[in-house]
C-alpha cells in the first residue's frame, strides 16, 4: 500500500505476526545496523515503547540465589507489545486482513495465477501474489517446484549438508550446572552413555528406529518444532506450568534416564533462558532433551490441514508434558522440580490464548526449487550478489533432527548445525532470484519465507528480521511486476534496488544504517 497498491492479507491463524508475535522475543540478528526498511521501522517502535518503561535490572533465581543479568539486549520485545504495533498498523493504514482461513486451491491459466479459494469458499483474485507463509501451500498448490528435508552433500557440493556426525561432548562434570552459565551450556550430546533400549529391549519414546545412515546422505527429516515459551520468575506474573489435556509419562523416560546421569541438572540446562524486558524470559529449547519435539513434525510440509493440526496439538501436549513432568513426577529429584516451579507462564502474554504463544516455530518447511538456489556455498564463500534482495548475518543453526540408536545401543542426537560460525562478522546478500519460482512455473509469484534455498542455507536465512527484509523487497517487487505488466522474473533489478535504498532497505554491507539510540 506504500507504494499505492491495493493489497489483501490472508492470515491461516487468528493472530498476526507469526513468531515475532507469537513466541520469539529475542530478536535473531547479529548485526541489526544491516536490518533496514520496513522491519527496522517496526523495531525501531517496539523498542521505543520498551525504552519508555522503568525496568529493574533482570534476576535470576538459581538455587536459591538472586543473580543478576544483563539488560535485556536492544531489540528484545515483548510479544504483547509486538502484536499492538502491528496491530496499529493495520488500523493506521487500513489494511485488508482476512484472518483464520488458509488456502483451498488455486486457479491458474498458464503460468499465471488468478485467484485463490480459502477453505471457507472465499476467492480472492489478484494480479500478483506473494506467499509468505511458513508452510508455503500457495506456492505449492500454484503447482511450483519444491522440496522439504536435507539435501545430500553431492547435489549442491556443501560440505555440511545431508545426515550429521553426531556431536559428542564429555565434559559434563558435576560442577557444570553449578551457575547459571555454566548451566546454559547445550548443543552436545547426553553426556553419557544412555541404553535406547528398556529392559525389555523396547525403544524408549522418541528414539527413530532407523539407524543413522551414511554421513552427508539426504533425507525427508526437519529440524524440530516448538513453541518458544514466555516464563517468568515474578510471583505477580507467573502461572503454574499447565498440565497437557494428554499427558503420557512414558514419553519422557529417557529425559529421565538423562537427568539421572547428572544428578545436578538444572532447568537452565534443560531449556534456554534470555531476559526479555518486564521481568520475563524466552524459553528456547536447548540440548538433546527439551521442549524441541524431536520427530514430531515427520512429514509436516505436506500433511493436509487436519493432519497439522493434529501434530500441533501432539506439540502442545508434549511441551505441556515435558514441564509437568519436570515440575510433578516424583522421580525427579526434589532439587530440579523446585527449580522448575520456581518458573511459570507469564500471565500477561497471550491472554487469549490460555497463556500459549499462538504460533509453533516452524524452523523450516516447503522450500521453493526456483530460479536460483541459495546455498550454503552462497552463506560461506560467494556472499555478495548482483541482485541483492537484502542481507543475512545469523550463524548457521539447525535444531536437532533425530535421536537414534548407535551401533553400541546407546541413544544419540544428530543433526545440529552451528559450526560456530559467526555469519555476523561476514554477513550474506541473498539473491532476489531465489524469490521467484522458474519463469515456466509461474510468472506472477513471489516467496520470500519458504524462498529457494538448501537446508544448510536455510539454516540462517530462516531467522524472522531476514524474513520481514524479504517480505518489504517481495511487496516492491509485486508492484513494479504489476505496473510493468512484466513476469516477476524479468523486473528491472537496478530500479528495484533503487527503491527498496529509498526505502531504507539495507542491500549490501557499504549500506549499513546508523542505529538510533537506545534507552
Amino acid at each position: 500500500m506504500r507504494e499505492g497498491a491495493s493489497a489483501i492479507v490472508v492470515e491461516p491463524t487468528r493472530f498476526i505476526g507469526g513468531m515475532v508475535t507469537g513466541g520469539i522475543a529475542i530478536t535473531d540478528t547479529g548485526t541489526p545496523d544491516l536490518v533496514g526498511g520496513i522491519a527496522a521501522e517496526f523495531f525501531d517502535r517496539v523498542a521505543a515503547e520498551e525504552a519508555r518503561r522503568k525496568d529493574p535490572p533482570p534476576i535470576l533465581e538459581f538455587h536459591s540465589t538472586s543473580i543478576p543479568l544483563p539488560k535485556p539486549q536492544p531489540w528484545t520485545l515483548e510479544p504483547k507489545v509486538a502484536r499492538r504495533v502491528f496491530e496499529e498498523w493495520i488500523r493506521e493504514a487500513g489494511y485488508t486482513v482476512i484472518r483464520g482461513e488458509r488456502v483451498a486451491s488455486v486457479e491458474k491459466t498458464g503460468t499465471t495465477i488468478s485467484a485463490m479459494k480459502l477453505e471457507n469458499g472465499t476467492v480472492v483474485s489478484g494480479k500478483v501474489f506473494i506467499d509468505a507463509s511458513y508452510e508455503g501451500d500457495l506456492m505449492a498448490r500454484a503447482g511450483v517446484s519444491n522440496t522439504y528435508g536435507r539435501e545430500a552433500r553431492s547435489q549442491y557440493g556443501e560440505k555440511l549438508a545431508g545426515v550429521r556426525e553426531p556431536h559428542f561432548i564429555r565434559n559434563y562434570a558435576e560442577n557444570e550446572y553449578a551457575t547459571p552459565t555454566q548451566a546454559y551450556m547445550h548443543h552436545g550430546q547426553f553426556g553419557a552413555d544412555i541404553p535406547a533400549r528398556d529392559s525389555h529391549g523396547k525403544l524408549l519414546w522418541g528414539i527413530d528406529p532407523a539407524p543413522l545412515g551414511e554421513i552427508g546422505s539426504a533425507d525427508r527429516r526437519l529440524q524440530a518444532y516448538c513453541y518458544r515459551l514466555i516464563a517468568t520468575q515474578r510471583p505477580d506474573l507467573k502461572a503454574p506450568w499447565p498440565k497437557p489435556a494428554h499427558y503420557n509419562p512414558e514419553h519422557y523416560e529417557l529425559l529421565l534416564h538423562y537427568i539421572q546421569a547428572h544428578p545436578r541438572m538444572a532447568f537452565a540446562r534443560l531449556v534456554h533462558l534470555a531476559p526479555i524486558p518486564g521481568g520475563k524470559f524466552d524459553l528456547n529449547g536447548s540440548g538433546p532433551f527439551s521442549i524441541d519435539y524431536v520427530g514430531g513434525n515427520a512429514g509436516y510440509p505436506n500433511k493436509p490441514y487436519a493432519g497439522r493440526d493434529r501434530m500441533l496439538r501432539d506439540h502442545e501436549d508434549y511441551e505441556k508434558g515435558f514441564l509437568w513432568f519436570l515440575a510433578q513426577d516424583p522421580r525427579v529429584p526434589k532439587t530440579l522440580r523446585d527449580d522448575v516451579n520456581s518458573w511459570g507462564l507469564a500471565n500477561d502474554e497471550f491472554t487469549d490464548n490460555g497463556l500459549w504463544p499462538t504460533q509453533i516455530y516452524i524452523r523450516e518447511s516447503r522450500r521453493m526449487i526456483g530460479e536460483y538456489v541459495m546455498t550454503g556455498n552462497d552463506i560461506l564463500v560467494h556472499n555478495t550478489k548482483p541482485d541483492s534482495a537484502g542481507m543475512g548475518s545469523f550463524v548457521l543453526d539447525s535444531h536437532w533432527v533425530r535421536r537414534f540408536a548407535n551401533a553400541q545401543g546407546f541413544v544419540r542426537i544428530e543433526g545440529h548445525l552451528d559450526e560456530s560460525i559467526r555469519l555476523d562478522k561476514n554477513p550474506y546478500e541473498i539473491s532476489y532470484r531465489s524469490l521467484v519460482p522458474k519463469p515456466e512455473e509461474c510468472a506472477n509469484l513471489l516467496v520470500p519465507v519458504c524462498l529457494s534455498a538448501s537446508h544448510v542455507a536455510i539454516c540462517t536465512i530462516r531467522m524472522e528480521p531476514v524474513y520481514m527484509i524479504l517480505g518489504h523487497t517481495a511487496g516492491v517487487a509485486a508492484v513494479m511486476a504489476l505496473r510493468s505488466h512484466k513476469p516477476v522474473q524479468r523486473i528491472d533489478i537496478p530500479a528495484l534496488e533503487s527503491k527498496l535504498a529509498a526505502g531504507g532497505q539495507v542491500l549490501h554491507k557499504s549500506q549499513r544504517r546508523k542505529l538510533p539510540p537506545r534507552g
